[in-house]
């Protein structure tokens, strides 16, 4: 099944009736189904109930997605891609997106570094060993003693958060930054928990002491982790730009 998906942020003049209706007008010309997805407040409505999509409450800064599947989604989506274009603020869409700057869209109130591994085909150890690496390399430390930080953590109890999701972290006086890294799997990882694989890893080292609003982000942030729909936005979205624009705005919650 053919799947498309929009992302786009909501406009300053939010989601008036008449746009809404438009958008049922268009989606209803093709033999696909258009969800609504307010990825900031974790709420969806099929894009063809428009009267649903009011009761969603979007508010300007609204990061959201239309998500297409049916055999007419490639030419859904190239109609739909304008009109949002035309409606507010487009991220990506269509068949193919040009690259994006997920900090040009989204910001945080601390400084942090951000590391990507895609599609890896390392396992456990060697992502954590990795993670460890980029780690080091940025801060001028040793990577031994990174690794052993979040082998230890491990070891206590696996980092997987169920659903297709670890959140492997630490916190060490060997960093000066906040460093995340965001990576996605080439098959199911086997993580050493009974919660099952992963494909998204998203993993935190933060100083000691760390600054108080990268402890408030990332606390709400794994607590977004126990949330199913929340995964699997994460597991689903394949393009590393739009992963992270989805992680950095999770993050963002507890400051808006």
């Amino acid at each position: 099944m053919i799947t498309r998906r929009i992302t786009f942020f909501i406009g300053e003049e939010g989601l008036p009736a008449w746009r809404l209706n438009r958008l049922r007008t268009l989606a209803g010309h093709f033999r696909s189904v258009t969800i609504f997805v307010n990825l900031s407040q974790r709420k969806s409505a099929n894009a063809e109930q428009p009267m649903h999509i009011l009761s969603l409450s979007a508010l300007p800064s609204d990061l959201c997605q239309l998500q297409i599947e049916g055999n007419d989604a490639e030419l859904a989506s190239m109609v739909l891609t304008d009109f949002i274009d035309e409606h507010a603020s487009l991220i990506s869409g269509g068949k193919s997106s040009a690259p994006i700057t997920p900090s040009d869209h989204q910001s945080l109130p601390f400084d942090f570094v951000t590391h990507r591994l895609r599609d890896t085909e390392l396992d456990k150890h060697g992502l954590l060993a990795q993670f460890a690496l980029m780690v080091a390399k940025h801060e001028n430390c040793n990577q031994e003693t990174l690794f052993d930080a979040l082998y230890k953590r491990e070891s206590v109890s696996s980092t997987s958060m169920g659903n297709g999701v670890a959140l492997p972290h630490v916190m060490t006086p060997e960093v000066k930054h906040a460093h995340l890294l965001i990576a996605t799997t080439h098959a199911p990882l086997n993580w050493a928990s009974q919660r099952g694989n992963v494909s998204c890893v998203i993993g935190l080292m933060l100083p000691t002491p760390p600054v108080r609003e990268s402890i408030v982000a990332f606390s709400g942030f794994s607590q977004q982790l126990l949330e199913a729909d929340f995964c699997a936005y994460l597991t689903e979205n394949n393009s590393a730009d739009i992963l992270e624009l989805l992680i950095l705005n999770a993050l963002n919650v507890p400051f808006r």
